[in-house]
């Protein structure tokens, strides 16, 4: 779906226009789209509700095309049917679409009163909390109450955390599928509890600033069946995990006494033992601070227990340092285990020449012996389709191969979905750490191709070859040859 607009802040036209006028609202407008200009180098079309109501354009149809919303929440903000209503037809227009809500729109909260008087539709939104608790005088300190470099810089790190969001969540709206994230390059960084979310946005922050995935980027269920297979699917697609550990036990799964911060642990633990035979670069790391403050004597028992447990840091490396040293840990560790990687795929490829990738489906592997014998005689290594392991390893070394491989070779007769599936795959090798074109691509069949719009321009389609012929692939094999020098 293609959207004119990419931004709408939906806010209170009397916090930007009264006589007390609401420096936080007016801050957000004034420095947001800054902000994102100089991120993206592209000026954003942003709109906001006091320019919609002058302009009198119809808010459905703007609403309608529209990627994404900002909702500042005030005093004003709720106290306004207008506002409120404007927030109805944004969460009607988005039902309607019939996407991702949680990408789409970003929760400004002003104070903790707001927090607990927003509308309920809201309140499974992430909040972006644009205020500060003051822990030593047990107050919370408003925005509109600093003035100078304090205000400037509490916005100014606060607006860079949402940004950053944004723009995640604008790549995944174009692109939205994770796979075609750099496995190599991304982290998944645990959900934390409230004591600790300064800490999870400073690691957020630094790891994006060096050019690093974050994921989950979106908000997480609550609803334990939900986030289970959310929490493995990107646990999949990183390089390693992070899980910070405060003094909150944290947010409470529906109708459970576990919380999501420990069920993301557990999870990960799992998933490595799982992994850790075939993905020997997949790593974890549990971070708490060298002193907790422990809120509840039910998170004191989980520290002390997870401590002691070795199941729940199985894999895990502990660390308890300033966030500055795991922030470094981090980023060497990253480093380390990407040139190795390199390295790995440099000693390979000096060891062999060219590699082409025989893609097949399971019940055809009689089928491409002729193809894999052609090859063979010509001195080009094969890559063959793997159907044997666990389903996870199947799909590890089908990646795998996408990667090492110079060349790919698709060999289907009738299954659609399955040929649909393989060019997908093809097409996301990038987001599997593929770094360079393919020297060809090739569909094989017996029977004849009626959907050429399935193929870039780049295939080359052998179809309704009834019967083996090694001369038709001889262009493919001069042409590998000819690429290799």
């Amino acid at each position: 779906m293609k959207f004119d607009n990419d931004i709408f802040i939906s806010l209170s036209e009397e916090d930007i226009s009264s006589d007390k006028n609401n420096l936080l609202v007016n801050n957000i407008c004034h420095y947001l789209p800054l902000i994102l200009e100089q991120s993206s180098n592209k000026k954003p079309n942003i709109l906001n509700s006091s320019e919609l109501n002058k302009s009198k354009k119809d808010k459905l149809d703007i609403f309608s095309k529209t990627l994404l919303f900002v909702i500042v929440l005030t005093e004003n903000y709720l106290k306004t049917e207008k506002c409120i209503n404007e927030l109805d037809l944004i969460l009607e227009t988005l039902k309607q679409q019939s996407l991702r809500q949680e990408n789409r729109i970003f929760k400004i909260i002003d104070s903790k009163k707001t927090i607990e008087n927003q509308p309920k539709l809201l309140q499974h939104f992430i909040n972006y909390r644009f205020f500060e608790l003051d822990k030593e005088a047990g107050r919370i300190i408003d925005f509109n109450s600093l003035q100078g470099n304090f205000l400037e810089k509490a916005l100014w790190l606060k607006l860079i955390d949402l940004t950053y969001d944004i723009q995640n969540s604008i790549i995944m709206e174009k692109n939205q599928d994770i796979e075609l994230l750099d496995a190599r390059k991304t982290i998944y960084l645990s959900k934390s509890s409230s004591d600790q979310l300064e800490n999870y946005n400073r690691l957020k922050r630094e790891f994006l600033h060096h050019k690093l995935n974050v994921i989950p980027r979106s908000y997480l269920s609550s609803d334990p069946e939900k986030l289970k297979p959310e929490i493995l699917n990107n646990l999949k697609h990183s390089l390693l995990s992070i899980h910070i550990i405060g003094g909150d036990y944290g947010d409470l799964l529906d109708n459970s006494e576990e919380s999501i911060m420990t069920l993301q642990n557990k999870i990960a633990a799992k998933f490595y033992e799982e992994i850790s035979s075939e993905n020997p670069h997949f790593s974890r790391i549990i971070w708490m601070p060298q002193k907790i403050e422990f809120k509840s004597k039910k998170q004191e028992l989980y520290v002390n227990q997870l401590i002691q447990n070795i199941n729940a840091v199985k894999g895990a490396e502990i660390v308890q340092t300033p966030i500055e040293v795991l922030k470094q840990i981090v980023l060497t560790k990253t480093e380390q285990i990407n040139t190795q990687n390199n390295n790995d795929l440099i000693e390979e490829k000096a060891n062999d020449d060219i590699r082409i990738y025989i893609i097949n489906d399971k019940k055809d592997e009689d089928k491409v012996d002729d193809i894999i014998k052609y090859f063979e005689n010509n001195n080009i290594k094969i890559l063959a389709s793997s159907y044997t392991g666990k389903q996870i390893d199947i799909l590890n070394k089908h990646r795998e191969n996408l990667v090492k491989c110079d060349a790919v070779f698709i060999y289907s007769n009738n299954n659609l979905q399955w040929i649909k599936s393989k060019i997908k795959d093809i097409k996301k090798s990038p987001g599997f750490g593929r770094d360079k074109a393919f020297m060809a691509k090739v569909f094989y069949s017996d029977i004849e191709c009626n959907d050429s719009t399935l193929f870039d321009d780049d295939f080359v389609i052998f179809d309704k070859q009834k019967q083996f012929n090694p001369d038709r692939l001889s262009s493919v094999l001069t042409k590998l040859k000819k690429q290799n020098g």
